[in-house]
């Protein structure tokens, strides 16, 4: 996370979350696929605030699922999505032999 240091007489106003989604495959806990990402969040003077010795994580993921910037359902369908094509690649790397 991201904070001004000062901003309304307040401490460390959180202000860009930064974020990475994790998926593993259920049957091979080796394929993983992530997702990452940040988003700007605002602190208007006057709403609540929780200062940042007292945060926790499910207040930041809270922020993050009610950001209209991400959109879970889609993010766990590519992350899926990923893992699919790490178990049946349709690319492949191809390195010449001659130097």
């Amino acid at each position: 996370m991201t904070a001004k240091i000062n901003q309304y007489d307040l401490e460390n106003v959180i202000f860009r979350i930064s974020y990475t989604y994790l998926a593993t495959d259920n049957d091979d806990s080796t394929l993983v696929a992530s997702i990452t990402g940040a988003i700007e969040v605002e602190y208007i003077e006057g709403d609540p605030f929780i200062p940042y010795a007292d945060l926790t994580k499910e207040d930041v993921v809270g922020w993050l699922e009610a950001s209209p910037s991400i959109n879970i359902p889609n993010m766990q369908e590519n992350l899926d999505q990923m893992i699919d094509d790490k178990k049946n690649p349709i690319d492949e790397y191809l390195y010449p032999m001659w130097s």
